[in-house]
């Protein structure tokens, strides 16, 4: 009978305890650009933003772009070469590294691209 309590008492805590973690494994908590603002020192950061269009360039074995969320923008410096396929002015970039506010920078320890959707892409090529 005291076998019985005991897996009843464990299997409640079992589950709040897997729920906890799906919990902070699946929630992300990105920021927007416009959100940058409220920090005056160094931070962690994982923002998302669209692709300033223009503004892509490799510098000394580096990408340099600007984001954007349509108010304000922040430079993003990523310290290695890669190739993102719309890194081009017309979609979307996660961006994970530390934010100096004094220089309106965030040195990247990750970048991802979003692929724009047909709608984007027909809207982007209107603008031209």
């Amino acid at each position: 009978m005291k076998r019985n309590n005991l897996v009843l008492a464990v299997i409640p805590l079992m589950l709040a305890f897997a729920a906890i973690g799906y919990i902070s494994l699946y929630s992300s908590s990105y920021l927007e650009v416009s959100d940058l603002k409220k920090y005056d020192k160094p931070v962690k950061v994982s923002v998302i933003g669209n692709v300033t269009k223009g503004s892509v360039r490799f510098v000394d074995g580096r990408l340099e772009f600007t984001i954007n969320d349509g108010k304000n923008y922040v430079k993003v410096v990523y310290p290695a070469w890669v190739r993102l396929d719309n890194v081009s002015g017309y979609g979307q970039a996660t961006v994970k590294g530390i934010y100096y506010p004094d220089r309106n920078v965030i040195e990247a320890s990750m970048v991802q691209s979003k692929c724009p959707s047909k709608q984007e892409m027909a809207a982007y090529k209107e603008e031209q």
